[in-house]
C-alpha cells in the first residue's frame, strides 16, 4: 500500500496497490500491520451508509473513551471527504483537508481519533464504507457545524464543481455547534499515568488494562510504598511533579478491616494524610485523580439499595477514614470517586483464594448469610475506571459487578464451579463470631450498591458478579498452569 501524508498531522491517503490483467484485478483492503504502524490497532467494526447525490454527512466524531480512529474508503460513487483536526497539541489543530474518493481510484483515508470527519455524496448511490477502531456508541455521538466560518471549508467551490444546488443535511447535522463553541477536548499524545498501590490487586490490573488499551510502558507509572510513600509529601510531589500524569488512580490505602480498629493512628494517617497528599499533587500538577473508595462509608442499615448521594455513616475505623478521603479528594474539581466491595483479583488474596485454601482439608464451612452485596473482579472494576477517567462525568459513582449475594451464597457459587464438595454452613454475622470466638470490625449487612449513575452517562455497567467468578476461574487456573511449568 502507498501511504501518502497530508496537510493534516498523522492523516494519510491510502492507494492500494493494484494486480490486474485482462480478466480483473487483485488489490488489498486491509493489512493490519501497516496500519497498526499509522496508530490503526484493531478492527472493531466495519459499516457503510448510502447516499443520494448532494447528501452531506458531518462534520461527526464520538467523545471518549469511544472516540474511533476511521479507515475510509466510497466503494460505489464518488464523495468529498472533509477531517478536521481537533486535537489541541497538534500542529494542525483546526486545520482541514478535502479529498476524492470514488470507486474508481480506489483511495483510502486514515483520520485518527480526535478528528470530525463529514463528505459530501457526488454522485447517487454513493456507498460509503468505514472501518473503526472502537464501538459505536450513540450517547458520545458529536459533532461541528458543517459550514463554521472558522474552519472555512470551501463547500461552495464543491457545489459548483460538482453541480449541487444545496447540499441535503439531517436535521441534527444543522444544529450542530460550531468549532469555538465544541467543548470537547482531544490530544495528539497520550495521556499519562500514575497508580499508587500497584502491588494490590486492583493497580495491578488498572495497568493490564492501559496496557492492553494501547497505552505504552513509558506512559505509566505504577507505584507502591517502595518507590512513593505516599505519608511523605515531599516525596509524593517531587514524583508527581517529574512524571507529570493527565490521570491519578489512587488504590493506595490500609484495607484491613479489622486490623484497621487497633491501628487508627497509622490507619488515619495512610487512608487520609496520604490521600491529602496525592490530592495536594494532583491540583497543582493540573491532574485528575481515580479514588477507590468503599461500601464501609455506609452502616447497612438502609432497606433496598444505596445511591451515591445517600447519607454516610461509617461504623469502623476504616469505613470512616475512607469517607474522610472522599471529602478530600472533592476538593479536586476533576475526580471520580469509585465506591467498591468485595473485590478479587489476580494479584493478591481474596475470598475466592480463602475458599479454595479451606476446600483442601474442610468437608464443610460456616459462613455469614446476613450480610449482602457485589463480588467484584479487578479486571471489570479497570475498565470501567480506565473509561469514566476519559470523559469529563466528574462526581461519584458506585462500582461493583451487577447482581447481589450473600457471603455464604458467594462461596457456593465458587465451590460449584470449581467443582469443590464443600457443605456451607448459612450463619448469622453473630453466630460466625460465637462459633469462631474472634472479634470483627463493624461490617454493613446491606452493601446494595445503586449503579444507574453508570448508565446514565453512557458507560456499561459491570457485568453479572457470577459470569465475573467464572472469568477469574480461569484466571487462576492459567497461573496454576504457569507456577507448575516453573515448578518443572
Amino acid at each position: 500500500m502507498k501511504i501518502i501524508k497530508t496537510d493534516l498531522k498523522d492523516c494519510y491517503i491510502i492507494e492500494p496497490a493494484k494486480f490486474g490483467d485482462k480478466r480483473g484485478y487483485f488489490s488489498p483492503y486491509f493489512i493490519q500491520n501497516e496500519f497498526s504502524e499509522l496508530g490503526f490497532k484493531n478492527v472493531v467494526q466495519t459499516n457503510r451508509s448510502m447516499s443520494s447525490k448532494g447528501v452531506l454527512r458531518g462534520l461527526h466524531f464520538q467523545k471518549d473513551p469511544k472516540c474511533q480512529a476511521k479507515i475510509v474508503e466510497v466503494i460505489n460513487g464518488k464523495a468529498v471527504d472533509v477531517v478536521v483536526d481537533m486535537r489541541i497539541d497538534s500542529p494542525s489543530y483546526g486545520k482541514y483537508i478535502a479529498v476524492e474518493l470514488t470507486a474508481q481510484n480506489s483511495r483510502q483515508l486514515f483520520v485518527p481519533r480526535g478528528f470530525a470527519h463529514g463528505f459530501i455524496a457526488l454522485e447517487d448511490n454513493t456507498i460509503f464504507q468505514y472501518i473503526v477502531d472502537n464501538d459505536y456508541a450513540p450517547k458520545f455521538e458529536a459533532g461541528i457545524k458543517w459550514d463554521d466560518k472558522d474552519i472555512n471549508i470551501n463547500w461552495q467551490e464543491l457545489f459548483q464543481k460538482y453541480n449541487i444546488t444545496k447540499p441535503v443535511l439531517s436535521e441534527k447535522d444543522q444544529i450542530l455547534p460550531t468549532f469555538k463553541d465544541n467543548k470537547v477536548i482531544f490530544k495528539r499524545e497520550d495521556d499519562k499515568y500514575l497508580i499508587t498501590g500497584y502491588n494490590g490487586q486492583l493497580g495491578y490490573d488498572i495497568k493490564r488494562v492501559l496496557l492492553a488499551n494501547g497505552i505504552a510502558e513509558e506512559n505509566i507509572l505504577a507505584t507502591d510504598i517502595d518507590n512513593m510513600d505516599i505519608t511523605n509529601k515531599e516525596q509524593v510531589n517531587k514524583v508527581i511533579k517529574n512524571f507529570a500524569p493527565n490521570v491519578i488512580f489512587h488504590c493506595a490505602a490500609w484495607t484491613a478491616v479489622d486490623k484497621a480498629e487497633d491501628n487508627p493512628d497509622l490507619v488515619r494517617k495512610i487512608n487520609v494524610e496520604g490521600t491529602k497528599n496525592i490530592v495536594d499533587a494532583s491540583i497543582e500538577n493540573n491532574a485528575k485523580i481515580v479514588y477507590l473508595s468503599t461500601d464501609y462509608v455506609f452502616d447497612g442499615t438502609k432497606n433496598g439499595e444505596y445511591k451515591v448521594d445517600d447519607k454516610v455513616n461509617p461504623k469502623s475505623v476504616y469505613g470512616l477514614t475512607k469517607y474522610e478521603g472522599e471529602e478530600l479528594v472533592r476538593k479536586n474539581p476533576h475526580h471520580y470517586i469509585a465506591r467498591i466491595s468485595w473485590v478479587f483479583g489476580i494479584n493478591g488474596h481474596n475470598f475466592i483464594r480463602t475458599m479454595l485454601n479451606l476446600s483442601q482439608n474442610h468437608s464443610q464451612i460456616n459462613v455469614v448469610d446476613d450480610q449482602i452485596g457485589s463480588p467484584t473482579y479487578t479486571v471489570d472494576l479497570a475498565k470501567f475506571l480506565v473509561e469514566l477517567a476519559q470523559t469529563d462525568k466528574y462526581g461519584t459513582y458506585h462500582a461493583t459487578n451487577e447482581g447481589f449475594c450473600s457471603w455464604a451464597e458467594f462461596a457456593e457459587f465458587i465451590f460449584k464451579t470449581n467443582n469443590k464438595e464443600v457443605k456451607v454452613n448459612h450463619v448469622s454475622t453473630e453466630e460466625y463470631l460465637k462459633i469462631t470466638g474472634t472479634k470483627q470490625a463493624y461490617r454493613p449487612k446491606n452493601s446494595c450498591l445503586d449503579k444507574s449513575k453508570i448508565s446514565e452517562i453512557g458507560l456499561n455497567n459491570l457485568p453479572t458478579w457470577q459470569n465475573a467468578v467464572l472469568r477469574y476461574n480461569e484466571e487462576l487456573k492459567e497461573e496454576t498452569k504457569v507456577l507448575e511449568r516453573i515448578k518443572k
